[in-house]
């Protein structure tokens, strides 16, 4: 294990939404035995308790902390090289954390001494979060000699990406077999980074843990539309968030942004990170809507697995609907997303709910295909058209302690099988049956990362998504092709976006239907 590694230089003072800048070079020998300090982000009481458990189980020299001086990441590796040169150079693989690109560290989640072990090298980086990460700015956009702004969590990842292409060799990695992968918003990142053309040839393959940015709108630099979580433009919520800071605007307004303690910024981070940290088109790191470049080819064209969790959307009710899970709220919520009343009318049709008690079902049914179950879909579909190479998954695997059995194959849950670690006080001792799908899980990952086709004769066969066949690999306590769950209601999701798609386009080139309508 290397730990805290910088790969760029603290963005912290002037620095503070900037691209990344080079770190300084240092003299002897650095120490590399414990992580860096995570970005900026709200305290979270369940993260404290989270980090207690794995020191006292699993990992005895984690460390946490948080400071704006967050550019590091960390190697895993079995196969360091004597006087930087190995005689076979293993595959890379550079995880991506999820936490709505709002919280989450390098820390998150321990997979790196166990994906290791198979035969890969594997890196994880910390990235700016929340507003220090995403938020654009009249004075940022016209200080940029890109004349962009925003984007800077995802600029963060590409230099930790170019870090990989000048120095893993020395780690006994292959700079030229490069997968990405990530889950949740790390996932949603990995996506962007396939859309990115910053990020070309930085990479060779992708995974996409439960999400995707195939589904939804993403704010705009300059131009106002109807985006995922607000409207306007992304400027305009930058202008929102300094006067929130008390800060005037003026020649001093950016001066006095980077004046400001990152605990002020996090404290009034909450209201905006929802219209924050989905990505800005800004014309140089995304350059259109990430979903029009889906259905038009114009991704990067790397193999891709993606897919998602049955049960999704049983811990994130509360989080998603934004209000208590009623009747009322409920519907509200549904008019509110699709600005459509017939629309709102039948998603509640597909997923109803007859009183408050049953909301969080219905929601949660609601959500895991709303925001998981289509849009991995979509990707598959899409991307096989497209001429892409995709796996496609479903993982329906679920504890057995009280406590998961009621949650399912909850957002998250397959992590467990990419780290081999279970909470003792939630999961209790893993069995033969966790421990196979542990081999089965880091087998399919690992291989990808080695060849692009997650398939070797060990593991079950797991054929290429085929949009003709529409079948798609479950993962649990069965591993076996069946039909796409729910793929009948996607296309009720698939005209609700073309819509919005179509209001957004600024091109001449008509988004083509994914999903045969129904």
């Amino acid at each position: 294990m290397f730990l805290g590694i910088p790969y760029a230089a603290s963005p912290t003072g002037e620095r503070r939404w900037k691209p990344p800048e080079p770190v300084k070079k240092w003299h002897g020998t650095r120490k590399a035995d414990s992580y860096g300090p995570a970005c900026p982000q709200a305290d979270d009481p369940q993260r404290d308790a989270y980090i207690k458990e794995m020191v006292q189980t699993f990992e005895p020299y984690y460390s946490y902390r948080v400071a704006e001086d967050c550019f590091y990441l960390n190697v895993w590796t079995t196969n360091l090289p004597r006087n930087h040169a190995a005689a076979v150079r293993l595959p890379v693989m550079f995880w991506i954390h999820g936490g709505a690109n709002v919280s989450g560290s390098s820390q998150e989640v321990p997979m790196g001494p166990l994906l290791a072990r198979q035969g890969v090298v594997v890196v994880s980086a910390n990235y700016r979060l929340g507003v220090l990460g995403f938020m654009a700015h009249p004075a940022l956009t016209a200080e940029s000699p890109h004349h962009a702004s925003g984007n800077y969590g995802l600029l963060d990842q590409i230099a930790a990406l170019e870090w990989v292409q000048r120095n893993i060799a020395r780690f006994g990695g292959d700079p030229a077999n490069v997968t990405i992968f990530g889950e949740s918003a790390g996932s949603v990142n990995v996506c962007y980074l396939m859309a990115s053309p910053l990020a070309r040839g930085l990479f060779q393959r992708g995974i996409m843990e439960s999400g995707t940015c195939s589904d939804y709108i993403h704010p705009e630099l300059k131009t106002p539309i109807h985006y995922l979580g607000g409207s306007g433009t992304a400027e305009q919520v930058g202008l929102r968030v300094m006067r929130d800071l008390g800060i005037a605007d003026g020649r001093d307004a950016l001066a006095n942004m980077r004046a400001k303690s990152w605990k002020d910024i996090v404290a009034v981070s909450d209201r905006y990170n929802s219209m924050l940290v989905t990505g800005t088109v800004d014309g140089w790191v995304l350059t259109e809507q990430p979903a029009i470049s889906l259905v038009n080819g114009r991704l990067a064209r790397v193999p891709v697995i993606v897919g998602s969790n049955s049960d999704e959307g049983t811990v994130t009710v509360d989080e998603d609907l934004h209000a208590a899970p009623t009747l009322a709220n409920y519907k509200a919520y549904l008019k509110n997303e699709f600005e459509n009343d017939s629309e709102a009318n039948e998603f509640f049709r597909l997923y109803p709910a007859t009183t408050d008690a049953d909301v969080h079902e219905a929601f949660a049914c609601f959500d895991t295909d709303y925001g998981f179950g289509y849009p991995a879909h979509r990707f598959a579909w899409n991307g096989a058209n497209s001429g892409q190479k995709v796996w496609y998954y479903y993982f329906t695997y679920s504890g057995r302690s009280e406590f998961y059995a009621k949650l399912g194959a909850f957002h998250s849950i397959e992590l467990k099988f990419l780290t081999g670690w279970f909470r003792p006080s939630r999961w209790g001792e893993p069995n033969d049956e966790d421990r196979k799908l542990v081999n089965i899980m880091t087998g399919y990952w690992t291989q990808f990362a080695k060849t692009g086709d997650p398939n070797r004769l060990s593991l079950p066969l797991w054929p290429a998504y085929d949009p003709k066949r529409d079948q798609v690999l479950e993962i649990g306590h069965h591993v076996r092709l069946r039909p796409t769950p729910h793929v009948d209601r996607f296309a009720v999701f698939e005209r609700s976006l073309n819509r919005k798609l179509a209001a957004v386009s600024h091109s001449s080139e008509k988004p083509p239907a994914a999903i045969p309508q129904k």
